[in-house]
């Protein structure tokens, strides 16, 4: 069994202070680091799941844009075109 630092600290608090046996600490110590293995895990196939969705919506709304900026330069060009309109307009 290869225990680092933090497992130590771990060990000798259960056997110590809760005063388990050699065995049953380890056993403890062995189940906590394997519920916290688990849910790292669990984190992290959580967050790449986040960030495929984040990406799967950025590329469904990347068509939303474009026609919202299409619809733009064609407002933006009538405008022009009825500025320059009413000033010719102005200037007979």
């Amino acid at each position: 069994m290869d225990m680092g630092i933090s497992q130590i600290r771990l060990y000798d608090l259960f056997r110590k202070e809760l005063h388990l046996p050699d065995d049953k600490a380890v056993a403890f110590v062995l189940a906590v680091g394997e519920v916290v293995e688990v849910d790292a895990k669990k984190l992290f196939l959580a967050t790449k799941d986040d960030i495929h969705n984040l990406e799967l919506k950025i590329e469904q709304s990347k068509g939303d844009i474009y026609k919202a900026m299409f619809w733009t330069g064609i407002v933006q060009l009538i405008t022009m075109l009825g500025g320059v309109m009413a000033i010719v307009k102005f200037m007979r």
